[in-house]
């Protein structure tokens, strides 16, 4: 490791948050019919299932719009410890959590780690990595999440192979679905552990007046070749540094929030309509439902993660090359095709007594279709979204900004991840798709005309938007 460029080192330290995003949202596809029973869980409706999932998104949200003005006050690495904290309290009370109620609750701490993490984790990449790499190492947190996704559906198999159940006693007395929640406790512990070896954020260091160590920041990590300019940059840039931790400042009397705010607000909440999480967050339960089985159900989520990682090296590459917005706008196309075609297959779909069947070549059809979707968002919307969050805002409100972005964000998640269920009990499959199929194509249209392009521009010359 000690070969590696110096800002790609702490540029992946810092993205561990993102593997926790990935790997604490997607663990709970595993446990979904295990929680609903109630021999092995907690004997739930459709309602308070959707509830028990969303419950780490309500966390999220509320931890994404406190991280920012937690990150300007204490600085960005103090408050990648709390997430470690936070998501190391989760795994462990989820796995013993004895009801609804009380699931709901560890869970929704473990929310405030994913919406801390959500923050952070772009927002200190963007603030050490220099202008021509900026694309590429932002995009570590989507790769990060990837992974964390991949990671999570894999543990989850073995977990559920191990006895041929995920309801079979393991080890210590705990249900096999219970040690799925329980395993994030290692990652989450590493997170902290090497969060200790992060330099703090050069533009955090400028906000407290300590330009010593911020030069020697910008020298030994970023390669800057004349940090007096750049910090005096990073000083106009802030403004009054004496007066930016309050929520105020992203604040408008006549708007609500400034221009730039409401596009990041916008640019994040219609990322989730997507339908992005409905495949990750009930993933097994799909496939169950399309007449896969068990083992199947299980094994399916990793090779679509396998895949999520390959296709987002994949807009790694060309994020620089080809810039945020057209990576964006091919994405929604493609997204929109996808889940439309995908919706069409399930029209196909006959009702048996334990769910959907479809034909053998309509259910290897739909996987396919899905996994089309997939390839589009992992290349495109999977990174794309991150890096412009994490440049859109100029220093004095970027992680204001991208906490309260983040937070709409997650706030767009619980209203999918919630309704999934009824959705999927009162109008099928089929229209489900064919709804987040038309929301794809509208944020074509948003893309189009609200996004600016940030490629290859100095995060001192952000003003877009700012004004009141």
């Amino acid at each position: 490791m000690k070969n590696i460029n110096p800002v790609i080192y702490i540029s992946m330290i810092a993205a561990l948050g993102g593997f926790l995003f990935g790997f604490d949202t997607a663990v709970i596809s595993g446990t979904v019919e295990s929680i609903r029973s109630a021999e092995f869980g907690f004997a739930l409706s459709s309602t308070e299932l959707g509830f028990a999932v969303a419950s780490v998104l309500f966390g999220s949200a509320v931890g994404a719009w406190y991280a920012g003005l937690g990150a300007i006050r204490f600085g960005r690495v103090k408050v990648m410890l709390v997430a470690s904290v936070l998501f190391s309290i989760s795994a462990v009370g989820s796995a013993l959590a004895v009801g609804l109620w009380d699931f709901s609750l560890w869970r929704f701490i473990g929310g405030l780690g994913v919406g801390i993490a959500a923050v952070i984790a772009p927002a200190y990449i963007a603030e050490v990595s220099p202008a021509h790499l900026r694309g590429r190492l932002g995009s570590l947190q989507q790769l990060a999440i990837a992974i964390g996704l991949l990671t999570s559906f894999i543990s989850n198999y073995l977990l559920a192979n191990a006895e041929h159940s995920p309801n079979a006693t393991l080890w210590g007395g705990l249900l096999a679905w219970r040690w799925m929640l329980l395993v994030e406790v290692f990652p989450a512990v590493l997170y902290g552990v090497m969060a200790l070896k992060l330099p703090e954020s050069p533009r955090y260091l400028v906000s407290k007046n300590k330009l010593t160590q911020a030069k020697q920041v910008l020298v030994d990590y970023t390669g800057e070749l004349n940090p007096d300019d750049k910090l005096q940059q990073i000083k106009q840039s802030l403004g009054n540094v004496d007066d930016i931790v309050s929520i105020r400042h992203v604040l408008s009397k006549k708007t609500g929030f400034v221009p730039v705010v409401w596009v990041g607000i916008c640019f994040a909440f219609v990322a989730q309509f997507t339908g992005i999480n409905i495949i990750l967050y009930y993933a097994s339960s799909l496939w169950s439902a399309v007449g896969f089985s068990q083992s199947l159900s299980f094994a399916v989520p990793i090779g679509t993660t396998i895949i999520g990682v390959l296709m987002t090296i994949v807009g790694m590459l060309f994020i620089d090359k080809l810039g945020r917005r057209k990576l964006l706008l091919i994405g929604s196309i493609g997204m929109g095709i996808s889940l439309w075609i995908t919706g069409i297959i399930f029209t196909n779909a006959t009702q048996g007594e334990s769910g959907l069947v479809l034909s053998p070549v309509l259910s290897w059809a739909a996987l396919v279709s899905a996994h089309l979707f997939y390839i589009f968002f992992c290349c495109t919307w999977g990174p794309a979204l991150w890096v412009v969050l994490g440049e859109i805002f100029p220093n004095a409100i970027r992680t204001t900004g991208l906490g309260v972005a983040t937070c709409a964000n997650w706030i767009g998640n619980v209203i999918v991840t919630w309704t999934f269920p009824p959705m999927l009990q009162y109008f099928g499959l089929a229209p489900t798709y064919f709804f987040y199929g038309i929301c794809c194509i509208g944020s074509f249209f948003m893309v189009k005309y609200l996004i600016p392009e940030t490629n290859n521009k100095e995060l001192e010359d952000m003003s877009y938007g700012i004004s009141q």
